[in-house]
């Protein structure tokens, strides 16, 4: 599995894989995520929670996250705004894994651009990855 671990930051996409942050505090989902995304080409980043997140961005900002909302240590929710504020509002997109995948849209603003629940099919989640990176889609 390519689970990457090196500094950068976003370079031309023409030259690389999209990279993908999956924040999930379960190993099951989160495993289950890297595996499929990394057997589609996609580089993958992992954190179990949104504080080691945070300190993913350090290194390298992904091009996508994957992110669970109900964690410890640090939720999805507090993620988004951490992120955002650390970030200067960048507009890294988001798709939210959830076992209740009804977002405010004032949540749109983080980049959600798409809920999928829990338990989810993987093709949805080879989909929505797909269509929130648009063209960059690996």
């Amino acid at each position: 599995m390519n689970v990457e671990g090196s500094a950068g930051g976003h370079a031309d996409l023409g030259q690389r894989q999209p990279l993908v942050l999956v924040v999930e505090d379960d190993a099951v989902i989160r495993q289950v995520v890297t595996e499929v995304l990394d057997d589609r080409g996609f580089r993958i980043a992992a954190a179990s929670n949104g504080s080691e997140a945070l300190d993913r961005l350090d290194t390298e900002l992904p091009d996508l996250l994957v992110l669970d909302l109900l964690m410890p240590v640090m939720h999805g929710w507090a993620f988004m705004e951490n992120y955002f504020t650390k970030t200067n509002g960048a507009q890294i997109p988001i798709v939210v894994l959830s076992v209740n995948p009804v977002l405010p849209r004032s949540y749109d603003r983080f980049g959600v651009r798409r809920c999928l629940g829990k338990p989810f099919q993987v093709n949805d989640l080879v989909e929505a990855v797909e269509g929130a990176l648009g063209g960059m889609a690996a």
